[in-house]
């Protein structure tokens, strides 16, 4: 039996080669350019979602595009991934989804339609609507784009830029899955499960904001 030693030093060199990590260099010219600061945002650039002060409680936005990789080899999944990593966004901040808005730009008629039964598939499994949104049906390409909001107490929020040596880390991963069949960087756990399974596991995240 061949026992693999995994470093910190390791996973952190691999996570940094990662290409899905590289091809967004650029996000920092972004930064740049767009962050304003304001007495409602709390955190922003850097998490998962941002958090913007609502009285006393935390909205969280975030919003997520879909590779175009992934929407020539499936669209379907490309449409229910919209879905799922928004969800996931407000879950990793500690938070509860409330809906989604999104924006798809279709080439191909049967394309779009393969997007959206995907993204309904999804809407329904995590039951977070799909409340409205922007189209392009005459668009040089496909593709799609999702936005989400979510709440708070900021109290309990999990923010990444408060990291400090000597915290705990949790992984929160779901290892009943597959590599999905049509994009070998995707791991699929949601589709195996049922919605009640992928409700209870969001909900393990906001439990884990209150007790953190």
């Amino acid at each position: 039996m061949v026992e693999e030693k995994c470093s910190t030093e390791l996973i952190a060199k691999v996570v940094q080669e990662y290409t899905g990590v590289t091809r967004k260099h650029a996000i920092g010219e972004i930064i740049r350019t767009l962050k304003l600061d304001s007495e409602n945002v709390i955190a922003s650039f850097g998490e998962d979602a941002a958090l913007i002060r609502n009285g006393n409680d935390g909205l969280l936005l975030a919003a997520d595009g879909i590779w175009s990789m992934l929407m020539e080899a499936d669209p379907y999944w490309a449409g229910f991934c919209a879905v799922l990593v928004n969800v996931h966004d407000i879950a990793a901040m500690g938070g509860r989804p409330l809906a989604m808005v999104d924006i798809l730009s279709v080439k191909d008629g049967e394309v779009g339609n393969e997007v959206l039964r995907g993204m309904a598939d999804a809407s329904r499994k995590f039951n977070v609507p799909v409340v409205g949104g922007h189209l392009h049906p005459d668009s040089p390409f496909s593709a799609i784009d999702v936005s989400i909001m979510g709440t708070v107490k900021i109290s309990d929020v999990i923010l990444s830029s408060t990291a400090a040596k000597g915290d705990h880390v949790i992984a929160a991963i779901d290892l009943t899955g597959r590599v999905h069949p049509s994009c070998a960087l995707n791991w699929d756990s949601a589709t195996l499960r049922s919605a009640e399974e992928v409700r209870a596991q969001i909900e393990v995240m906001h439990t884990l904001g209150e007790k953190h």
